[in-house]
């Protein structure tokens, strides 16, 4: 029972935090908005979380970790242009908060992402210097496309990768 409610209370800062920032600069949010709007107390926001980056951190691993499972998205066995469609089509879903990642200079939480991700699912099966040489490309063409207003489709910019990569 405690369980289930420390998840819901997570649930509900990560929902607020989200709402918010869909209002306000992120600099500008403070632990009490994010409590108000959740309707729970500061211990219960230091109980689950110790700053609004984990919150963040913690929603980007719960979406990667459920895409990843959901989507059954695999470098292994997608081909690469399969890959990057479905990571893209993903990534782009969420466009709003990558953009105030990259504006609030927090894009870098959603690399640790990219790296936990590759890191763990391709473990044993490619060493490390593959794992982040493979997410950090791919990293850095989704910042690319971000940056450019993600006016190309997802299927495009998987042929324009693998015509990189296969070159």
């Amino acid at each position: 029972m405690k369980i289930k409610r420390e998840a819901l209370v997570s649930e509900y800062i990560e929902e607020a935090l989200l709402l918010l920032l869909e209002k306000k600069e992120y600099k500008a949010i403070t632990i009490s908005e994010i409590c108000q709007k959740a309707g729970v107390t500061r211990m219960s926001f230091y109980r689950n979380f110790e700053s609004k980056e984990d919150i963040l951190r913690r929603w980007m691993k719960s979406i990667t970790d459920s895409f990843i499972e959901s989507s059954g998205i695999s470098y292994r066995t997608d081909s690469l242009r399969t890959y990057i469609i479905k990571l893209f089509s993903h990534l782009w879903k969420y466009r709003d908060v990558c953009r105030i990642l990259l504006h609030t200079g927090l894009i870098g939480l959603l690399k640790e992402q990219f790296d936990r991700a590759f890191l763990s699912v391709y473990h044993g099966v490619y060493d490390d210097y593959k794992s982040y040489f493979l997410s950090g490309g791919i990293f850095n063409v989704f910042l690319l496309w971000l940056e450019k207003g993600g006016t190309e489709t997802p299927e495009n910019v998987a042929d324009r990768t693998k015509d990189i990569l296969v070159k």
